[in-house]
């Protein structure tokens, strides 16, 4: 699944999916990576060094403004801190996917004449 994303005129991130994904998962990729990952590529670094404690088990948890990130055997709980939508579960290689896709977002957004659209 290729994720893509978009940040509206208010500055709100739109989240989609090459597969389709639903309402719920969107606004909880959306509510994560706007919270507690960042909009910069700076930002994203500092968020991948929590996940990185976490993947090696030098972590249980990730915390941030918005959600906590626990893995569980195989997979990723992305759970609401302020229960705004219902916790979402990805396989650990559907998650880091989407942190690789974010990533590169926030990377073509911040080269040098790139618009505000992703």
């Amino acid at each position: 699944m290729r994720w893509q994303f978009q940040v509206d005129a208010d500055g709100d991130l739109t989240v989609s999916a090459s597969t389709g994904v639903d309402a719920n998962t969107a606004r909880a990729v959306a509510d994560f990576l706007q919270a507690d990952v960042g909009n910069q590529p700076a930002m994203y670094r500092i968020y991948q060094k929590s996940w990185t404690a976490l993947r090696s088990g030098k972590a249980d948890e990730v915390s941030g403004n918005g959600t906590v990130q626990e893995i569980e055997g195989d997979r990723v709980l992305l759970e609401s801190l302020y229960e705004q939508w219902e916790s979402v579960y990805f396989t650990i290689a559907e998650f880091e996917e989407l942190l690789d896709d974010y990533a590169a977002f926030l990377d073509s957004r911040s080269r040098p004449g790139a618009g505000s659209e992703g």
